[in-house]
């Protein structure tokens, strides 16, 4: 690598908006040549500072194997938001030059509409068979960290959501135990066509740092965290109003959730020290 791309790569990382200024005001073919040269992590991290619709322009003139690259390294939802602004043939090509996990999670995110729960949801989330056993579904949780939150969702065969356990419940269960006879039925859950708005004036929100994503036939498509929608509240305020309910409900439930969250830390961590590996609980 070059000493001056060396300096490049470094500035893009520590002065993104500086960089993403200076890629504004090139044409296209030119703002691909730097692009290209960043290591794919570094351009992802660079694209979302830059006007959308440059950015997409940007993202459709790379080549594939670099727009593959670089869309794989940026949050599921920012790519979602660029390739939104991408004519629908190019994203066709663009999701099937991604492996088979991303473009899932990208599709399912491009089905519904961009101000909906569906729109702006993860659906990179860890579910459970409710066919399971407990320790199946510890082993199973072993096996795939990567998308493991303090909530288990559990779904039947055709993938709809029939409960809900934290893992908290999960470790102090009894091993041998159907995961069917620890999960609560009684779920808070969100339309995926159900419009931001109503998705903020959620009462759910007081409760539950996470509420599952479905659609019209209770199949689970994904979550909406607290934060995220914390976020996207405050990015939304000028087209929502000083709503104070919506303001208080989500208030309420972060500090629910702050001293929530804590417990449940303790509870799992006193429950993993004391359970002896091929212990029942």
């Amino acid at each position: 690598m070059s000493a001056i791309l060396q300096v490049v790569e470094h500035y893009a990382m520590t002065h993104p908006d500086d960089v993403a200024r200076r890629l504004e005001r090139l044409d296209v073919d030119d703002a691909v040549l730097v692009v290209s040269a960043l290591p794919p992590d570094n351009a992802a991290a660079l694209l979302p500072h830059v006007a959308q619709s440059h950015a997409a322009r940007i993202l459709t003139a790379l080549s594939a194997e670099a727009a593959a690259a670089v869309t794989v390294a940026m949050p599921v939802d920012l790519a979602a938001s660029l390739l939104r602004r991408v004519e629908p043939p190019v994203v066709v090509r663009m999701l099937s030059a991604l492996p088979a996990e991303q473009s899932r999670s990208l599709g399912a995110l491009l089905a519904h509409e961009p101000l909906t729960a569906g729109g702006v949801m993860d659906p990179e989330v860890f579910t459970l068979p409710v066919t399971a056993s407990v320790a199946d579904a510890r082993d199973l949780i072993a096996a795939n960290p990567e998308h493991l939150y303090y909530y288990v969702y559990v779904v039947d065969a055709q993938q709809r959501l029939v409960g809900v356990l934290d893992i908290a419940q999960l470790l102090q269960a009894d091993a041998n135990a159907p995961v069917r006879t620890v999960v609560s039925p009684h779920v808070t859950w969100l339309s995926a066509d159900a419009p931001l708005p109503s998705v903020f004036a959620h009462p759910g929100w007081r409760a539950f740092d996470a509420l599952p994503v479905v659609d019209l036939d209770g199949r689970f498509l994904g979550v909406l965290r607290h934060r995220r929608m914390r976020q996207l509240q405050e990015e939304d305020t000028p087209a929502s109003g000083d709503d104070s309910a919506v303001r208080t409900v989500m208030a309420l439930g972060e500090v629910y959730w702050l001293g929530l969250c804590g417990l449940l830390q303790g509870i799992a961590s006193t429950a993993s020290e004391s359970a002896a590996p091929g212990d029942a609980s």
